[in-house]
């Protein structure tokens, strides 16, 4: 009898052991859960702006490369160009979501530098050039500077991007914003299109 009240009491304790233990693990898995959540929306939005940012750039570095191949450029060839940058960004939209703007920056021999033309297509998005506009002295990203008689083509490329997960609050909504430059190979490239 005594062998089996000490049993018993043994049995007793053990399982009021696991009961706290089951307790503490739920009430740990109910404070870990929201940080987890989190990241995993943090890691799916992240990576998602990962794969726009890169497509964005393959926009920019393309269209600046097909331009800049051209002898000539017409306003024909640009909207074709624009049809391709719409299909680097597939399967994402880019029609409502970005627009490219290609601006042709040239320096006359002793004169300022100036923006010889724009074109901006591909997509609906309204921007403007951060370079500034046609005719103007343009503002060139990282501290471009031309010499006498050089022309650069410059493609800029906005994107609205949205995040997936609009209500977690992880990543806010705004402009993914490419450019690229290249040196024309075959000419000047400064006559406005046509």
């Amino acid at each position: 009898m005594n062998r089996l009240i000490k049993s018993t009491r043994r049995f007793l304790r053990q399982s009021s052991f696991a009961l706290r233990e089951r307790g503490s693990v739920a009430i740990e898995f109910a404070l870990a859960l929201p940080i987890w959540i989190i990241l995993l929306l943090g890691s799916s939005d992240g990576a998602f702006l990962m794969i726009l940012s890169q497509r964005v750039d393959r926009i920019a570095y393309s269209v600046t490369d097909i331009v800049t191949q051209s002898e000539m450029v017409t306003l024909d060839d640009l909207d074709n160009i624009m049809l391709a940058a719409g299909q680097l960004m597939e399967p994402f939209p880019f029609d409502a979501q970005g627009v490219v703007v290609v601006s042709s920056v040239y320096k006359p021999a002793g004169q300022a530098t100036r923006i010889s033309w724009q074109y901006a297509g591909g997509g609906s998005l309204i921007r403007d050039s951060r370079l500034g506009t046609a005719g103007s002295t343009p503002l060139l990203p990282n501290g471009l500077t031309l010499n006498d008689n050089d022309n650069v083509i410059i493609a800029e490329v906005y994107y609205a991007f949205t995040p997936l997960f609009i209500n977690a609050g992880i990543l806010s909504a705004g402009d993914l914003y490419r450019v690229a430059i290249y040196k024309p190979r075959l000419s000047p490239l400064i006559t406005p299109p046509t």
